[in-house]
């Protein structure tokens, strides 16, 4: 079945992504090695994050621009998108254009994007090269498939194991991979357009507006939002069982069958814990998947949900606050906090 036009979702998440009419003008840099650059604080509700180490890609949704920090000297430059610029175009740094984009990951030198408005999946090399592998802009659907021949309705997270990518295609309330060979999409979870909390098999599991995916070598993670539980789809079987949570809102640490979250976005993992930003509870948690218990990272004044990323030997987090127009790390085993950009906010 395919759709002309957006469902209208209860989603906090597409809510906050649409974009604000009226921004004032601000002046962009010259170009620099055909990427253009920036300074100072120009985050506009930065949304999903990834990073190589070298440098923290941010998703800046109402800027609809994709622009990177670098870790060293923590300046920002656009990598992708012309600022305050809406639209669907492929193309080179500022020739690309998105619609309020959100969730990204990174694979070698291709960072993959959820380009929510426009309902389609892109690809971005790190020098700023835009395609669009999944999905067809602006044709909202649930059809699986090749390429454009797939359809998504609102998605706005995204992780990758190196070989498949997996997408919260939130206003479907579904589960989709893309496996990164050949391009093909599947449903992997939940049932397109029916909303529920149903554990089981492919063809039996339900969620409700997921915003939030990580995956690791057993299973893909998913922030059940609506529910307000983490669950689970293992992947060489794809059942799908509740991972953490009771499914009543609530803020409870312990184990990981009585915790409670209250509007759980953006997920993270290193394959030992998995890192839940917890939005309304303004706080993130922190889950042993081992243990099956869930604590307090720390608490943040601001709110997030929409993006975070972690170290490759996951001894610090990158999460973005939206309340803040920051992007902020963490220390994982303190729970100590700072502010990457701006820097020294």
């Amino acid at each position: 079945m395919r759709f002309s036009a957006h469902f209208k979702i209860s989603l906090a998440a597409a809510a906050m992504l649409a974009m604000i009419a009226g921004s004032s003008a601000r002046a962009q840099d010259s170009l620099a090695n055909g990427v253009q650059a920036q300074s100072g604080p120009r985050l506009d509700f930065p949304a999903g994050l990834a990073t190589d180490g070298r440098a923290i890609y941010v998703a800046n949704s109402r800027n609809n621009t994709v622009e990177a920090i670098d870790a060293a000297s923590k300046s920002l430059r656009i990598v992708a998108g012309t600022l305050f610029q809406q639209g669907s175009n492929d193309g080179v740094g500022p020739a690309a254009r998105f619609n309020s984009p959100d969730g990204m990951t990174i694979n070698g030198q291709n960072l993959y994007l959820c380009d929510t408005n426009n309902s389609d999946i892109r690809q971005i090399t790190v020098s700023g090269t835009v395609t669009t592998i999944a999905g067809t802009a602006n044709i909202a659907g649930t059809e699986d498939g090749t390429g454009s021949a797939a359809h998504f309705n609102l998605p706005t997270q995204i992780a990758t194991d190196g070989t498949a990518l997996y997408v919260a295609d939130s206003g479907n309330s579904t589960i989709r991979r893309i496996t990164l060979a050949d391009m093909k999409v599947k449903t992997v979870g939940g049932q397109a357009g029916t909303s529920g909390k149903t554990e089981g098999g492919v063809d039996k599991s339900l969620f409700s507006g997921p915003r939030g995916v990580a995956v690791d070598k057993k299973a893909i993670y998913v922030a059940d939002t609506g529910n307000d539980i983490i669950r689970m789809i293992d992947l060489s079987t794809l059942q799908t069982s509740t991972l953490a949570g009771t499914g009543e809102e609530g803020d409870k640490d312990g184990p990981a069958a009585q915790a409670q979250f209250n509007n759980p976005g953006a997920l993270c993992t290193d394959g030992a814990f998995l890192y839940v930003l917890d939005a309304d509870n303004h706080s993130i948690r922190k889950i042993d998947l081992n243990a099956k218990t869930v604590t307090k990272l720390t608490l943040v004044n601001g709110h997030i949900g929409s993006g975070c990323a972690l170290t490759s030997d996951g001894k610090q987090l990158y999460f973005s606050d939206t309340t803040e127009n920051a992007v902020e790390v963490v220390d994982t085993s303190s729970g100590n906090f700072t502010s990457l950009y701006p820097p020294g906010q």
